[in-house]
């Protein structure tokens, strides 16, 4: 009896112990064996490969891992048209809609609010130009983008995205586009967000992306290019996602899952962007050099906006890339990779007449190892008639583009069969 008792408590204490200190024990769960692929199999994938348009993947939307790069980063959506864009509706019953009728504004307007709640979870900063059927100018729209409050204090989006889908009188075509404003050296950083984004909504929706390019400038539609793309002064790009007016398109746009297949494309996009970082530079130093007469020395540093990653200690700044012009010509400047210092030594033009301020255009140009360009590139640098001290300001992008028109071309929408 003595033994029994003995084991009994044994038991006890050991019972006990697991309970306080062993914690749960996950069960032991076995998972039937699969066999691997052949390769004959594989091969016979490929022989019996389906068409390209027309086979949609499942829609699964699951985080992307890099969409940590996306928070506090503020970024404007913009659903196009609206109200169907005032009263043109009255005098054309078919503007702006597919061939049953369905309303681009509001497609535009699902894939917009879908898009802000993907990249709110995301914890980007998100502000959407409308989130209702309402009529809103072009400048108004650009507006609420040049003017958006930043995270960090700073006013100004880091990025307009315009959403639109497209229309041209031919029932086949069915196309990707991304749009850009002006030429392609005004459109730097637009133009990294851009190409992630085109292909990705390509390939989620199946559009014959090998037509034309998926990138293409608003001037190849209007002189002057698309007006709210005119109107920003950040960077901003306008999404041509898909033709409504081919047929099986505007029914398949007429389906939220579908517009959900969209918006998740431009959020996978997006944070690719962001992951490969958004270059800057502190604000550049501009002094006249201790030697005397008109020669300025400038001095910054450059950031590639990269995480500390392995290889930190190694330079991520494509030092090609690295340039400084001064009113559009470029001038010799000393580029630290080590230190990322970037100096540079330039003559001021005649200092002109008492009493007038003469400003200078400075452009610094450079990209990371990713080929993401910085932002922003271009300074005004004034020279104060009073001292002949030196100030220096960002310089707006909308004033940098006014010499960045050229004779349109055909519209590129036109141009596909």
């Amino acid at each position: 009896m003595k033994q029994t008792s003995h084991y009994l408590s044994a038991a006890l204490v050991c019972a006990a112990v697991c309970l306080v200190g062993c914690g749960p024990k996950r069960a032991v769960t076995t998972r039937p064996t699969e066999e691997p692929m052949s390769l004959e199999a594989a091969m016979k994938l490929i022989d019996t490969r389906p068409d390209w348009i027309g086979s949609y993947p499942a829609i699964i939307i699951p985080r992307h891992p890099a969409e940590k790069f996306l928070k506090g980063v503020t970024i404007v959506l913009d659903p196009g048209h609206g109200m169907s864009d005032g009263n043109s509706v009255e005098k054309d019953p078919t503007y702006k809609r597919g061939p049953t009728g369905v309303r681009e504004d509001d497609i535009n307007l699902r894939v917009g609010l879908l898009l802000h709640r993907l990249l709110k979870d995301a914890g980007a900063n998100v502000i959407l130009t409308r989130d209702r059927d309402m009529y809103l100018g072009l400048k108004e729209r650009a507006d609420i983008a040049n003017s958006a409050i930043r995270p960090d204090g700073g006013v100004g989006a880091d990025l307009f995205i315009s959403i639109h889908h497209n229309a041209v009188n031919n029932p086949v075509a069915n196309y990707t586009s991304v749009w850009y404003h002006g030429q392609v050296d005004d459109a730097e950083t637009g133009l990294d967000a851009a190409r992630y984004i085109a292909h990705r909504l390509g390939a989620a929706m199946r559009t014959d992306v090998g037509k034309t390019s998926p990138l293409l400038s608003d001037q190849l539609m209007y002189p002057g290019g698309f007006g709210v793309l005119r109107a920003c002064e950040v960077p901003g790009i306008l999404l041509e996602c898909s033709f409504y007016t081919q047929h099986e398109e505007e029914q398949r746009l007429r389906d939220a899952g579908y517009n959900l297949r969209e918006a998740y494309a431009i959020y996978e996009g997006l944070c690719e962007w962001a992951y490969g970082g958004r270059p800057t530079q502190l604000t550049p130093s501009v002094a006249f050099s201790p030697v005397g007469g008109n020669q300025v020395r400038l001095a910054t540093t450059l950031d590639e906006r990269l995480p500390d990653w392995w290889g930190r200690d190694r330079t991520r700044i494509l030092q090609s890339s690295v340039r400084v012009n001064i009113n559009g010509k470029p001038v010799p400047h000393d580029f630290d990779p080590v230190t990322k210092q970037l100096t540079a030594t330039f003559t001021l033009p005649s200092r002109g007449e008492p009493g007038t301020t003469m400003a200078i255009d400075l452009e610094i140009h450079f990209s990371n190892m990713f080929k993401h360009a910085n932002h922003p590139q271009r300074y005004v640098v004034e020279v104060q008639p009073q001292d002949w001290s030196l100030t220096i300001r960002p310089q707006r992008v909308k004033q940098a583009r006014a010499a960045a028109t050229r004779p349109a071309s055909v519209p590129a929408t036109m141009n596909v069969n």
